[in-house]
């Protein structure tokens, strides 16, 4: 089902260990701050009705308040934490693809952010490239619908289509992984280069970015269980009835060992499968039918100083 190693993609985490620290420390603290927003929100409401007769029934619709206040901030934080924390850990692992090899303990750290420093100065234009990967690696499922799927249901057929564009997205870092593997000067030419090797190898890509996907998913299903029942054990003697907040926090906890073990774990599978077929491939595979089929990438050609009505 899938062509990666997955034992060889935890050994290349294993050796960017300093950095998987420094990145784990991003998503707890992503994570506390969900929990002190939650706390001042209950807090705040709380206290705003104090001359209420009932104010501590407020409390939980400040801490839902809170909540979503910190995910708004989160969504708003997108391009930052793409740039600071997801960027140095595609060049460790595009580094590692070269054979580079990298130094321990802060030196990596420092060796990380200074490779996403020359290579994505800006993160507004860092930020406008991911998108645009993200909306080309979309349309692809429209030129790539299963055969299997029955003509005369066009609701699943739509359905499936979407979600299946969703998945292809889902390799937006393994396509900037590629731009920091070759080190050139013009990301927008090498991301058009690699989603036409990309469209080329769909089915391929889609099936090991869906496995490394339930790889992620399912290292946040074991540590769910672990982390509910230590919140469990941590609030046992509060007085206070938490509602379904410990089930949240599990999750918002679980969330950030995700994002910091397993989902790197998954883009160095990534990396193995797409790295040696754009390597061989970036350059000759055909862009024609990709900029016919899709208005985003013909823009990203453009940009990148290539004319589609030349294709």
């Amino acid at each position: 089902m899938w062509d990666f190693n997955l034992m060889a993609a935890v050994r290349s985490i294993e050796t960017s260990m300093a950095y998987v620290l420094y990145r784990l420390a991003f998503c707890l603290g992503a994570a506390l701050g969900y929990l002190l927003a939650t706390l001042a929100g209950a807090g705040t409401l709380v206290g705003f009705g104090s001359l209420a007769r009932n104010a501590s029934a407020l409390g939980p619709y400040g801490a839902i308040a809170g909540f979503a206040l910190f995910a708004w901030l989160m969504a708003r934080l997108r391009p930052t934490w793409l740039n600071a924390v997801s960027i140095p850990q595609l060049a460790l692992l595009a580094d590692q693809a070269r054979g580079v090899a990298l130094p321990g303990g802060r030196a990596l750290v420092e060796h990380a952010r200074q490779r996403q420093r020359s290579a994505f100065p800006s993160t507004t234009r860092l930020f406008a490239l991911d998108q645009a990967i993200r909306q080309v690696q979309g349309d692809m499922a429209e030129m790539h619908p299963c055969p299997k799927l029955p003509a005369d249901k066009p609701g699943l057929r739509q359905f499936m289509i979407r979600a299946t564009g969703r998945l292809s997205a889902l390799n937006h870092q393994t396509l900037l992984a590629w731009q920091l593997y070759s080190g050139t000067d013009r990301p927008w030419r090498s991301a058009a280069e690699g989603l036409a090797v990309q469209e080329r190898h769909f089915a391929r890509m889609t099936r090991n970015r869906l496995a490394a996907t339930l790889f992620s998913w399912l290292g946040f299903l074991a540590a769910y269980p672990l982390l509910l029942a230590g919140i469990g054990l941590l609030v046992d003697g509060i007085p206070i009835d938490l509602s379904f907040w410990p089930y949240v926090f599990a999750g918002v906890f679980a969330w950030a060992l995700k994002a910091a073990f397993f989902d790197a774990i998954a883009e160095a599978a990534m990396v193995q499968v797409f790295i040696p077929l754009a390597t061989a491939e970036a350059g000759s595979a055909d862009t024609e039918t990709l900029a016919r089929h899709s208005a985003a990438y013909r823009e990203m050609l453009e940009q990148a100083g290539i004319d589609p009505a030349s294709l």
